[in-house]
C-alpha cells in the first residue's frame, strides 16, 4: 500500500495556545483512518491542515511524496474534501447544493445530473433533489453534506465528527455509506471522532490524540484495549 499523505513534525500555534505539537503521521491509500480524542484535543485543526484550509505553524506535509507548498497547494485542495461537524449548506435545493462543487470543477450539465442522482441514491435521499436543503432534519442535512463531498470523488475524504448530535437512524445510514463507499471506491478517509465504537467498527487504524499530541497509533483493537 502506498503512502498518500505524510505529516512531519507538524505544529500549530494560536497565540499562546499550542493546538498541535510535533504531529508525525502517515495516511495510506485506501484506508479508513480515525483521529480519536476528546473535544479540544486538536482533531479538527489537524483535519483542516490535511485539507489545506489552514497552514501549520511549522512542519511539513507531503501529498503523494511531494511537499505541499504555495506552488501546488491549490492542486492538493482539489484532491481532498472535508465534511464539517457543523453542516454548512446553501439556502437552496438539495440538488443545487450537490451541483455547486461540480460546476466549479467544470463538469457538464449531464455529468452533474448523473453524479447528483448517484450520490443522492448512495445517501438514501432519492427524490429529495428539489427540496430546500435547510428545511431538512439535522441528520438529513448531514447526509446532503456527505453527498456533496462524495460527488467530487476526491482522493481523500476528511470527516469531522460526521455523526455528532444527530439521531441513531441517520448515524446508521452515514456509517453504512462510509463503509460501503470505501470498499467500492477505495477512497481514503480520515475521520475525527470521540466515538470509540465508531473508531473500532469503521476504521483500519486509529491515532489517539490528547492535548495536541499523538499518544498512540495502531489497530483499533490495540488502542481501545
Amino acid at each position: 500500500m502506498k503512502t498518500l499523505m505524510e505529516l512531519e513534525n507538524i505544529n500549530k500555534v494560536y497565540g499562546n495556545v499550542t493546538a498541535l505539537n510535533l504531529i508525525n503521521l502517515d495516511i495510506v491509500e485506501g484506508e479508513v483512518f480515525s483521529l480519536l480524542g476528546p473535544n479540544g484535543s486538536g482533531k479538527t485543526t489537524l483535519l483542516r491542515i490535511m485539507a489545506c484550509i489552514e497552514k501549520p505553524t511549522s512542519g511539513e506535509m507531503r501529498f503523494k511524496g511531494v511537499k505541499v507548498d504555495e506552488g501546488n497547494i491549490n492542486d492538493v485542495r482539489l484532491k481532498t474534501t472535508m465534511v464539517f461537524q457543523k453542516t454548512a449548506l446553501f439556502n437552496t435545493s438539495v440538488y443545487k447544493n450537490i451541483a455547486y462543487g461540480l460546476q466549479l470543477r467544470g463538469y457538464s450539465k449531464r455529468e452533474i445530473d448523473e453524479k447528483a442522482k448517484e450520490v443522492m441514491k448512495t445517501v438514501r435521499l432519492e427524490g429529495y433533489g428539489k427540496r430546500p436543503a435547510k428545511k431538512l432534519s439535522g441528520g438529513e442535512q448531514q447526509r446532503v453534506a456527505l453527498a456533496r463531498a462524495l460527488a467530487l470523488d476526491t482522493d481523500v475524504l476528511l470527516l469531522d465528527e460526521p455523526t455528532a448530535n444527530i439521531d441513531p437512524k441517520n448515524i446508521s445510514i452515514i456509517e453504512e455509506v462510509l463503509s460501503r463507499f470505501n470498499k467500492e471506491r477505495k477512497t481514503t478517509m480520515v475521520i475525527a471522532t470521540h466515538n470509540m465504537f465508531q473508531a473500532e467498527t469503521l476504521t483500519n487504524r486509529v491515532a489517539l490524540l490528547l492535548g495536541g499530541k499523538i499518544a498512540q497509533i495502531g489497530a483499533p483493537q490495540e488502542i481501545l484495549r
